[in-house]
């Protein structure tokens, strides 16, 4: 009841909100004087799922301030350019909204977070209520494939976007629990899987210590 209602406030705030015109300005640099480049995105609509006129994007920029957003999301779209702005400058038919920050996984956005929670809270309640294999895979299957029929992956952390990833992770989730519940094809211990996760974090940490030892040419 919960994610429903979660899902049903998220839709009607992406979908019912109408995102106006807006501007944002980038600095230019090696100016000998504080100036900017500013850029127009005629928007005007509603229920917009693209990346400028979207009511995930406004809200954003509304309540934590367009400075605060992530910059190097868009700049590799391919309406803006092949390459990103720090390989080559955009064409001169790019969007006005190529350079504008942009956080997928903004305020909006986490309610759908909560809602991808809420669905593992409820894999982790089919196995302390079924007891049987049977019972728990046939109910991770029918929610896993549910959330696969409805999703539809697209750029921005949306129902559909939590319907696929949750689905996937479902149906993998079902495929770990065979090989190693039912089937006992693969000894998995929680302690040897901690252990190698600590090692290869630790692994990873000293290799980026040594990278950033090595003097810049």
């Amino acid at each position: 009841a919960v994610a429903l209602i979660l899902s049903t406030i998220y839709l009607a705030l992406l979908y019912g909100l109408k995102v106006p015109d807006w501007e944002y300005h980038i600095p230019i640099e090696n100016s000998t004087s504080p100036s900017s480049t500013s850029f127009l995105v005629k928007c005007s609509v509603r229920g917009d799922t693209g990346l400028a006129c979207n009511a995930v994007g406004m809200i954003d920029c509304k309540i934590l301030g367009i400075q605060h957003l992530y910059r190097k999301l868009v700049y590799a779209r391919s309406e803006c350019s092949i390459n990103s702005l720090d390989s080559g400058s955009l064409p001169m038919d790019a969007p006005s909204w190529c350079q504008a920050p942009f956080d997928p996984e903004g305020l909006l956005s986490s309610v759908m977070a909560i809602v991808t929670c809420l669905i593992g809270l409820h894999f982790g309640h089919i196995i302390v209520h079924f007891k049987d294999h049977e019972n728990k895979i046939l109910q991770w299957m029918i929610l896993s494939l549910g959330l696969l029929i409805l999703g539809l992956n697209k750029p921005l952390y949306s129902l559909s976007y939590m319907c696929v990833t949750s689905a996937a992770v479902g149906i993998l989730f079902v495929v770990i629990y065979l090989l190693t519940t039912v089937l006992k094809l693969i000894r998995l211990r929680v302690k040897t899987v901690v252990k190698w996760c600590t090692y290869n974090y630790t692994l990873h940490l000293l290799l980026l210590k040594k990278l950033k030892s090595y003097p810049k040419n």
